[in-house]
């Protein structure tokens, strides 16, 4: 009785499924979202509609950390499972807890519909931000983000990059016109940052803050677009659907030699919605072989 028990428990495992084993390209990724709920993120928003005053002419008071009535950030389900919507309707941000270096994230987004004063009219707009880094998100500077990198997530220009707050990166451009430069690989080297903040800031500054990418490889509205950012050191790669759009280097604290190569990851409510799910995240000590140059 007992061989028959032992043949029928063999039989049994040999006819479980095996577990699909990873490929070289599926190890070491680990999720920074959870799909359910905003833990291990927080919150930082701003009035509704960037508006400074009532109706009586009184302040408006941001709504702050993790302080968000309007319910601006929520987790909904969609036909390809659970994603965080962001409704655009107060600007600001949702920002990990944690802060990483040496990285290749991935993450999937696409645009809702809805769109809200004053970019009502606009793009619809939202971004990635990397190495994020300030004391209290929003509370020092004049934008409701923090100091960081940005990977762009707006409609049309999607892995453009834009300084936000005290930072600067030099990129490799060509002019693209009479004020902008593009992405090109291979060109000089040029120097980007936020210049708006600057005493001496001239009516040219947005010339040094938008790179164009080079080249568009967005989907058409509501397709899923994979969106990834690798940063090794103090340079990173903009990736859009499979597609390398721009590599940056010398990443640093702007009008200093300090490098800047880790913080906070952020995303951005800016006035549209947006839904993102499938965060991952691999630490890395080389750039992948797909993309290196």
């Amino acid at each position: 009785m007992k061989n028959l028990v032992l043949i029928f428990c063999v039989l049994m495992a040999a006819c479980q499924p095996k577990e699909k084993e990873q490929t070289s390209e599926e190890v070491g990724w680990e999720p920074i979202w959870n799909g359910t709920d905003l833990t291990g993120w927080h919150s930082y928003l701003n009035t509704p509609y960037q508006m400074k005053e009532d109706s009586a002419g009184n302040p408006i008071e941001a709504f702050g950390i993790d302080n968000d009535p309007l319910e601006v950030v929520s987790i909904v389900e969609t036909d390809d499972g659970n994603a965080i919507r962001i409704s655009g309707v107060a600007w600001g941000m949702i920002y990990t807890e944690n802060s990483y270096k040496n990285y290749h994230l991935k993450l999937k987004v696409k645009w809702g519909e809805a769109m809200h004063k004053p970019r009502e009219n606009g793009p619809r707009d939202s971004g990635l931000l990397y190495h994020g880094h300030s004391n209290i998100p929003g509370s020092e500077l004049s934008h409701p983000w923090m100091n960081s990198q940005e990977l762009q997530v707006q409609e049309g220009d999607m892995g453009d990059y834009w300084p936000v707050g005290e930072v600067e990166i030099d990129v490799p451009t060509v002019k693209k016109d009479s004020l902008y430069y593009q992405y090109k690989e291979g060109a000089a080297l040029h120097t980007f940052y936020c210049a708006q903040i600057l005493p001496t800031a001239t009516q040219d500054s947005l010339a040094k803050r938008r790179i164009f990418k080079a080249f568009n490889a967005e989907k058409p509205h509501g397709e899923w677009n994979d969106v990834e950012l690798i940063t090794l050191g103090d340079s990173s790669i903009h990736i859009v659907n499979g597609e390398v759009v721009m590599r940056l280097y010398n990443s640093r604290i702007m009008n200093t030699d300090t490098p800047l190569n880790s913080g906070r990851l952020v995303i951005q409510s800016e006035g549209a919605e947006v839904f993102y799910k499938d965060l991952y995240i691999k630490s890395i000590s080389e750039i992948p072989a797909k993309y290196k140059e």
